[in-house]
């Protein structure tokens, strides 16, 4: 799999980071990750001022045997973080490890695991309107909004979810209705289902949206551009958050999508003068 994508919902983080984000020395570019080979998940350890991150990047699950769940609470508990983040907003935790994974990933396990041990835990990813305005300088308002339902239509099909996609589109469109930025068109189903023709003419319904279309490195649709934009904003993101918080000496957890890592360490490790371990 070359592309953890990255779950949907993000909360607030760095109030008022925005657009402004400066770039950090050393970010891949896409086409340097394209020349790499790379197996997930994909685990560094950096070191700066006295603070040290374990990042671990997944490839992507809600599967409670995958190795990687067992990976994960092990490093956990031998890494015995200060601080955690987990990519993609606020997955809820359930009642047990598994019922958590099956609900929510590895993302969510970061989250039950931090409040097992008493650990602040946090979404590493920027707001939604903070993305979303990113975006908006770049794309139009509705191809933008486009891009954030269809992406759910896409991993809600490929990862096989419990319940119809009609309720699970009618859930996300009464949460993007009501979100700074992505208040206006498509609104409803139909019109969802209409822009979808008008924009993909020729390539079936919108329930038939491929995860490709949302990966960075492909250049199937103008979805794969707005991927390519949105993930590089927060992995910019993403390293100001680490490298703060390893500045200020923390013991840092964080999962995120095995693209982000890879994409990250180099500017990390440049922005922390840490060498490789």
């Amino acid at each position: 799999m070359r592309l953890a994508v990255a779950l949907l919902l993000v909360i607030p983080l760095l109030g008022g980071a925005g657009c402004g984000l400066r770039q950090p020395a050393g970010l891949l570019t896409w086409q340097e990750y394209e020349r790499r080979s790379m197996k997930w998940p994909y685990l560094l350890r950096v070191e700066g001022n006295g603070g040290e991150l374990l990042y671990y990047g997944a490839r992507h699950t809600y599967l409670p045997d995958d190795p990687q769940i067992e990976e994960i609470e092990r490093l956990w508990t031998a890494f015995r973080p200060d601080i955690a983040f987990n990519e993609g907003g606020n997955p809820p935790i359930g009642s047990s490890r598994d019922e958590t994974v099956r609900k929510g990933g590895e993302a969510a396990l970061v989250r039950f695991l931090a409040a097992r041990d008493d650990v602040p835990v946090t979404s590493l990813d920027p707001s939604r309107s903070e993305e979303v305005a990113h975006l908006k300088q770049r794309y139009p308002a509705e191809d933008v909004k486009l891009f954030f339902l269809l992406r759910s239509v896409a991993q809600h099909t490929s990862r096989g979810a419990e319940g119809s996609l009609e309720a699970e589109v009618g859930r996300i469109l009464g949460i993007f209705n009501a979100s700074p930025g992505l208040m206006g068109p498509p609104r409803t189903i139909d019109e969802i289902a209409a822009a979808y023709r008008r924009r993909f003419p020729g390539r079936g319904e919108y329930r038939e949206t491929p995860m490709s279309w949302f990966d960075p490195v492909r250049t199937e649709t103008f979805l794969n551009e707005i991927a390519r934009d949105g993930s590089e904003y927060r992995d910019r993101f993403m390293v100001e958050k680490l490298t703060s918080h390893i500045q200020e000496g923390h013991r840092v957890f964080a999962v995120v999508g095995g693209t982000h890592a890879v994409m990250q360490e180099r500017a990390l490790r440049r922005g922390l003068g840490s060498t490789q371990r």
